[in-house]
């Protein structure tokens, strides 16, 4: 499934383990020069000791799934099981110019 910016952006972020409601997704990190995604910053979660707005970062590992009205998080790390292997890195991507062209 693919889902543009744009998209991802309106819908709300959901958490698993308790139900919560923890805001939208406001931006997307990437890994360089991997071409990754990282995660998500998600903002609107409510702090108890702020008045303002909260933003929080989930790791791309933690997304179970994204639907039509929300993405549904994992907020809880697993508990008695080893984490699983790295994954592999990204295949680097084949169009890419060279830093000299852009001189």
């Amino acid at each position: 499934m693919e889902v543009t910016f744009s998209k991802l952006k309106q819908k709300e972020v959901i958490s698993l383990t308790d139900g919560k409601h923890l805001g939208r997704v406001c931006d997307i990190t990437f890994g360089y020069p991997d071409n990754c995604v990282l995660g998500f910053t998600v903002t609107g979660c409510k702090s108890m000791f702020k008045f303002g707005r909260q933003e929080q970062f989930l790791p791309v590992k933690s997304v179970v799934k994204i639907g039509e009205d929300a993405v549904l998080v994992n907020t809880q790390p697993p508990k008695g099981n080893p984490p699983p292997p790295p994954k592999p890195p990204c295949p680097p991507p084949q169009d890419r110019r060279s830093l000299d062209e852009y001189e």
